[in-house]
């Protein structure tokens, strides 16, 4: 069954950052097991939409393969469509830059209706009809050639994002985050999270995270780490912001908006910035929180999901 939390947002985004490959399908790490999902990354903007569009709309999208079972769990969040609602979501087949025909549909066409604001959190699994995926889709995911595009109310595309697996060579460790209000805010906001950590030669890890809000009460101002449990004040208050932050906002400054980063660390430095530290100190919990000019100590926390 597919959950949709609708969010009311009416203005649009300043564009996000690029479509991203990410995945994880590689070895143990720090007490984390095999992966045995990979993990398909989209960061949707209007600038990957074939022939280009104008909208500043942004979204964040994971989607989870396993092979072996032949399935696909998906959380998607896209914030300030301009054309309103989403008339339609799908998953297409081809290559950037490219028009492909419809293999998978999220909402709209014949499928259950999209949310009628301009931003969403959708998550839900794909299947067909109740039946595991075909290999020949299973295939083409793992190729790369699958994006998700977002059709407006008026009947155009208008963001769109690249899906593909982590072909680097190195071992790879990614989390998954459904962001939702902190306990305690009158919040009415959610958004999907990605962190995902390369391990390089030379003790060197580069770190990259991403994550799009909607339906926030405040401005998003920051994005931060926190060991344990779902947070407590005393957890919020000893947060750790991630480093190198883009951030993205509504027109309105008020709605939601796309964070991201990429930072590298030494891991022979006491205490590195890593998901994968946190949850070894902290038996296997970790987090990752959203603050806002609202709630600048948190208004959205999501536990993070080891891709396994």
């Amino acid at each position: 069954m597919r959950r949709i939390a609708v969010c009311n947002i009416s203005l649009a985004l300043a564009i996000f950052i690029g479509a991203t490959k990410l995945a994880a399908a590689q070895n143990t790490h720090m007490g984390m097991a095999m992966a045995r999902t990979t993990l398909l990354v989209a960061q949707l903007d209007a600038r990957q939409v074939g022939g280009g569009g104008k909208s500043s709309a942004t979204g964040t999208g994971t989607f989870l393969l396993d092979s072996s079972a032949r399935t696909l769990n998906y959380n998607l969040t896209y914030e300030g469509l301009e054309s309103g609602g989403a008339k339609s979501i799908t998953l297409r087949n081809f290559g950037k830059g490219g028009e492909g025909e419809v293999v998978k549909t999220i909402c709209g066409s014949d499928a259950e209706p999209c949310p009628s604001a301009a931003g969403a959190t959708l998550t839900g699994a794909l299947d067909s009809g109740g039946r595991p995926l075909e290999n020949s889709l299973i295939g083409e995911f793992d190729s790369g050639r699958v994006y998700v595009e977002i059709i407006g109310a008026d009947g155009k595309p208008e963001i769109r994002g690249q899906l593909g697996p982590n072909t680097a060579m190195v071992m790879v460790m990614s989390f998954v985050a459904h962001l939702a209000p902190i306990e305690g805010s009158d919040s009415k906001g959610a958004g999907t999270a990605i962190v995902s950590e390369t391990y390089l030669p030379g003790g060197k890890t580069s770190v990259f995270y991403a994550a799009t809000v909607a339906d926030t009460s405040g401005a998003p101002t920051n994005v931060a780490l926190v060991g344990g449990p779902a947070p407590t004040r005393d957890a919020l208050a000893t947060r750790l912001s991630l480093p190198e932050l883009q951030l993205s906002q509504s027109r309105n400054r008020e709605a939601g908006g796309s964070l991201s980063g990429v930072y590298e660390v030494n891991t022979a430095i006491p205490n590195p910035l890593l998901a994968t530290r946190l949850m070894s100190a902290n038996n296997g919990q970790s987090g990752i929180v959203v603050t806002t000019s609202r709630f600048p100590h948190g208004e959205l926390y999501g536990a993070l999901v080891p891709v396994r």
